[in-house]
């Protein structure tokens, strides 16, 4: 839960700086980028620790 309310928090900060002009959006979309395939690597990674260590 706390995942998600701080995955939120800074998508809507960066909208409010894009909004402002302190972030433009080509530097807004590479951020989400690489902050989406982090978490996939990330969620990946837990995923075949946990089945390793089932079995």
């Amino acid at each position: 839960m706390l995942t998600i309310v701080g995955t939120g928090a800074v998508f809507f900060t960066m909208i409010f700086a894009e909004k402002q002009g302190w972030l433009d959006k080509k530097k807004a979309e590479t951020i989400i980028n690489i902050g989406m395939m982090g978490g996939i690597c990330a969620a990946l990674l837990y995923f075949v620790h946990m089945l390793s260590t089932m079995f």
